[in-house]
């Protein structure tokens, strides 16, 4: 499963990378890339880029383009990744399951809370 982490903020970026070595092995994780914006993300995401993510977590609040927007862009890809959405907001789950996202994680995320996320993933993926 290749991951792509997109948040504004460094100490989140890296405690999520940090909880997800702990899922590794468990969730079969080939690599985990990182995003500071919605930009940086859709050039990760591009069709032409040479390792498809399978999974987006994703923040809401960004300078810029938000988490919300970037979600509905990437329904417009060829192969979208699932989103899981990882925000310290809890009042945007209706808008963020509207645009189907796989999970809605509140900081600080919990090991176990990731991997449910990343399980609904996997199941998610297979099923389409």
């Amino acid at each position: 499963m290749n991951i792509l982490i997109v948040d504004d903020e460094a100490l989140a970026r890296s405690r999520l990378r940090t909880l997800l070595a702990d899922c590794a092995t468990m969730h079969r994780i080939a690599t985990v890339s990182e995003a500071s914006n919605a930009a940086e993300a859709l050039a990760l995401l591009s069709p032409s880029a040479r390792n498809p993510f399978d999974v987006v977590l994703l923040d809401i609040h960004m300078p810029g383009q938000n988490g919300l927007a970037l979600a509905h862009a990437l329904k417009a890809l060829p192969c979208p990744p699932q989103v899981v959405f990882v925000t310290a907001h809890t009042d945007h789950a209706v808008s963020a399951f509207e645009l189907d996202a796989v999970d809605y994680l509140t900081k600080p995320v919990r090991r176990e809370r990731l991997q449910q996320a990343l399980a609904k993933a996997q199941r998610s993926s297979i099923a389409s």
